[in-house]
């Protein structure tokens, strides 16, 4: 539809109060649907709500990896703590299992690719600058996506970091994370698409602020998982270990 405006959301991680702000900012924005690459849970203490307010707001819900891992343990290649399979409760983890790899759209004349970490797996990590093979592959169908023709726009989380990668006329870009950001910059992310008639179709980065001691207290109180971790890279942007 011409005119149309998606938010892209990624990465929520059970922080309610950061994607609550995130999807606030879009609809003052104008957005006129919103789309979600997975990781809704882990690390956070609030995945059962941030589902559940996922399940409402968003058009759209691909697999993260956390997702895959929370969902069916046997499947990931790492373990989650049983404490956020627990939180999100069964309904929340059924549903999560049935949650696609991926997402396709026309916009703008452009086909437009949603997904996770990679075109191959939401356990496959492709990061900032990859050489020109791993780049093509992002657009192309793999076995993850199934039979469907080659992308010129691909959108991804997995990174939690915001960037645009441009070669040969195709879109590469990392909607960075709404509930962990890990470049620095503490606020949250997300990204808007704007479909501005035939051919043009352009990329806004977002960040909201929100209320991160308000998420640390609620991390405090349930006493989930990486607890100093979490509360340090909520308050920093920055890694602070593999959680």
């Amino acid at each position: 539809m011409p005119g149309q405006r998606i938010a892209i959301v990624s990465d929520m991680h059970g922080n309610l109060g950061a994607f609550e702000a995130v999807l606030a900012d879009a609809r003052e924005r104008g957005a006129d649907a919103v789309w979600c690459g997975g990781d809704l849970v882990g690390k956070g203490p609030r995945g059962r709500a941030v589902v559940e307010l996922a399940r409402e707001a968003c058009d759209v819900v691909v697999r993260g990896n956390w997702d895959d891992a929370v969902a069916d343990p046997s499947a990931a290649p790492w373990s989650a703590p049983e404490w956020y399979r627990d939180e999100v409760g069964p309904e929340g983890v059924a549903w999560l299992g049935a949650l696609p790899f991926h997402h396709d759209a026309q916009l703008a004349g452009h086909r437009v690719r949603l997904f996770h970490a990679s075109s191959t797996s939401v356990h496959h990590r492709v990061r900032w600058g990859a050489d020109d093979a791993t780049f093509d592959e992002m657009f192309r169908a793999t076995d993850a996506t199934g039979p469907v023709g080659d992308a010129d726009v691909v959108v991804y989380g997995d990174l939690h970091d915001q960037w645009l990668d441009v070669r040969c006329g195709r879109r590469l870009l990392n909607t960075g994370s709404a509930g962990n950001a890990l470049d620095g910059d503490p606020t949250a992310a997300y990204v808007l698409l704007d479909d501005d008639g035939p051919g043009r179709l352009s990329v806004r980065f977002v960040r909201v602020p929100y209320d991160v001691d308000a998420e640390i207290d609620v991390a405090r109180d349930m006493r989930s998982p990486f607890l100093e971790h979490w509360i340090e890279q909520l308050r920093t942007g920055q890694y602070q270990r593999r959680i």
